[in-house]
């Protein structure tokens, strides 16, 4: 955390900072360094020398350098966020125009090996006036820039190439990306994307609604006090200094973000999408859903239970929303859509739904298959730019909408969220259609009557509910505990990780084996490991007759540098955990048996273990497996693709 006398100064170089730059806008300066090249980038940047803090002297721009609004964007190439949230910043500047410029700072982050080596080619193509035609290139091959194509993306911008390596080698480039990331640590920003909207903050990539929100906010505000006297300069300090406390790291939750209005109602467009139902009915119901999301396949019986209810008076619209961390989902849209290209797309859902765990490309085609569909056609249109594309545009849909996670529903444009009690579906439907026959004419009630109710509906994006100064702010998360990690404690992964996993457990208990097998499935996606730090920590149950000493033979093990392979074997055979197999288990693994064997007799890790349940107890554990992400508990041997995205939350969390 900062010190507040700290926070203090940094905040009121900032503003001194802005101050200097309105009056600079994208005037060349006399003697500075590479001015023609500057003078020449397209897309709008520059860069600016005025002295400051924030360095916006040296980072690139886009946008009007006169307006009231400052977007100071946190990025890194190697970031799959930051490539996400690039759309939308691009809509913030055609929507906002010249009210807004966006500034890009540097923060490749440790985990991303060639986050650092691209932000400096970024810089040295920028030497040559190309730095946002270089950035969008670099985005267009993030997946490829392990493979460092760096003179490549160079030579097709038509740069000088020995200019360009020379000046990615530069002390001044490797300075000013150094710079940067200091300047990132001193605000608090710890991961990307992170920007500050004249000084409020908004964390990761969010929907565009986000930034509008804070945006129109600036907007209003900026022009009250110009208007009321105040300089520009002098206007744009004042909302830096009330938005200052958003921007600190301990002011929101890590994923504080703005809320859907609950009372409006928004026009979803059917746009062609599969039609359950008749589409004529009074209430239309639009479901985003996702094939492998176990909360989708229990809404389906609630989606025929009111059909049984409601009959002829109800349409179903299904959306594609398939989540990023599963897998599977995205290939089962596309192979239900292809389904849907041959009349069987209902047909082919459920056949997903009740096969739910067995997705493979194996799986998808034997379902078509049992479906008597067209093979060869079936795979050529679940290959098909077209099945992509109108995915793609339910996605977009999706996040206009604010239709986070799934299952989320959308009733005559009224939001549902997840897998709701039939109760819950009945009252809205029942009350929207009591609204329909209310307000339609009987002959409205005959012909496209969505379409009618929807007329005044919100046609733009969701809106959202923000205070001011900021995001809105949730209620407190669970307050992390500090759980200490000794030299003697087995650990996997890197040490300086962003996100520790500590797990208590015992080597009796079933769950505990199974949550070992999700949690190596889950690691098993390289850029996840590279990420993450495992530590275990030992909690024999007292039912558990043999536990106890598996967990002191354990780290035994550990003492020989063998713990997670006898860890393994322990899992595949926690049936026999009696005193001759665990030998059996540390002779097959080559242990000094010597060793091993005196460890055991003579207990010398028996505290250990003992002291480590009595701290387990401490925070609360009862029971196994117990598991903390950065020191927040859960518990329970949860599927791999919920321990996944705890994971993912955690590596994307700002500290």
């Amino acid at each position: 955390m900062l010190r507040i006398e700290h926070t203090t100064r940094l905040w009121a170089t900032l503003l001194l900072a802005a101050a200097l730059f309105m009056v600079a806008g994208c005037k060349k300066v006399s003697g500075s360094k590479d001015s023609a090249d500057q003078a020449a980038q397209s897309s709008g940047a520059a860069y600016v020398d005025a002295d400051d803090t924030y360095q916006i002297k040296n980072a690139p721009m886009k946008g009007n350098a006169d307006a009231l609004v400052t977007i100071v964007a946190f990025s890194e190439f190697q970031c799959p966020f930051c490539a996400r949230v690039l759309p939308t910043l691009d809509q913030v500047l055609e929507k906002h125009g010249s009210d807004v410029r966006i500034f890009f700072k540097d923060l490749p982050l440790p985990f991303h090996k060639e986050a650092g080596p691209a932000a400096r080619a970024a810089h040295a193509a920028g030497k040559q006036g190309k730095f946002w035609e270089y950035h969008d290139l670099l985005f267009e091959n993030q997946k490829d820039l392990n493979n460092a194509p760096y003179e490549k993306l160079a030579q097709e911008l038509g740069l000088d190439i020995e200019k360009f390596n020379k000046d990615r080698e530069s002390d001044e480039i490797k300075k000013l990306v150094d710079e940067s990331e200091k300047l990132a640590g001193e605000l608090g920003v710890r991961g990307t994307p992170n920007f500050f909207v004249n000084g409020a903050n908004i964390r990761g990539a969010q929907p565009i609604a986000a930034f509008d929100a804070i945006i129109e906010q600036e907007k209003k505000a900026m022009k009250e006090l110009i208007d009321a006297g105040k300089s520009k300069e002098e206007a744009l300090a004042e909302r830096i200094e009330k938005n200052k406390s958003a921007a600190e790291p301990e002011a929101q939750r890590p994923d504080a973000r703005p809320e859907p209005d609950p009372k409006d109602v928004l026009y979803v467009p059917v746009d062609g999408s599969p039609v359950r139902g008749n589409v004529d009915a009074l209430v239309t119901l639009v479901l985003f859903s996702d094939f492998e999301c176990p909360f989708c396949k229990r809404i389906e019986p609630t989606i025929d239970q009111l059909f049984e209810e409601f009959g002829d008076d109800l349409r179903v619209v299904w959306k594609h929303n398939p989540l990023s961390f599963h897998p599977r989902a995205e290939p089962a849209s596309r192979a239900s859509w292809a389904a849907g290209q041959q009349g069987k797309f209902w047909e082919y859902h459920e056949l997903v739904f009740e096969n739910q765990k067995a997705l493979s490309d194996d799986d998808l085609n034997k379902y078509a298959e049992e479906l008597g569909l067209d093979m060869k056609k079936f795979q050529a249109d679940m290959n098909s730019d077209a099945a992509k594309e109108q995915i793609k545009k339910d996605q977009a849909l999706a996040e206009r909408t604010k239709a986070q996670g799934t299952p989320h529903s959308f009733v005559n444009g009224r939001r549902v969220r997840g897998a709701q009690p039939y109760e819950s579906f009945k009252k809205v439907v029942e009350e929207e259609l009591a609204k329909a026959k209310e307000t339609l004419s009987a002959a409205d009630q005959k012909k496209a009557p969505y379409e009618k109710l929807q007329a005044n509906a919100n046609k733009g994006e969701a809106k959202m509910i923000v205070p001011e100064g900021g995001p809105a702010r949730q209620a407190e998360p669970p307050k992390p505990v500090t759980i200490p990690v000794g030299d003697n404690v087995p650990s996997r992964g890197p040490a300086d990780a962003k996100v520790t996993l500590v797990e208590y457990t015992d080597f009796e208990c079933p769950f505990c084996g199974k949550f070992a097998q999700n949690l190596d499935e889950v690691l098993e996606d390289k850029e996840i490991a590279s990420q993450v730090r495992v530590v275990v920590k030992q909690f024999p149950l007292g039912f558990h007759r043999n536990a106890h000493l598996a967990s002191q033979a354990a780290l035994a093990a550990n003492a020989q540098g063998k713990f997670w392979e006898y860890h393994d074997v322990l899992w595949n055979n926690q049936k026999a955990l009696d005193r001759a197999s665990l030998e059996r288990y540390a002779e097959e693994l080559g242990l000094n048996m010597k060793k091993f064997k005196k460890a055991l007799d003579d207990g010398t890790y028996k505290d250990q273990v003992d002291a480590e349940f009595k701290e387990g107890q401490g925070f609360g554990v009862s029971g196994t497996p117990t598991w903390f992400v950065n020191g927040v508990r859960e518990s329970g041997a949860l599927p791999p693709n919920i321990i996944k995205q705890k994971l993912l939350d955690a590596i994307n969390a700002e500290d």
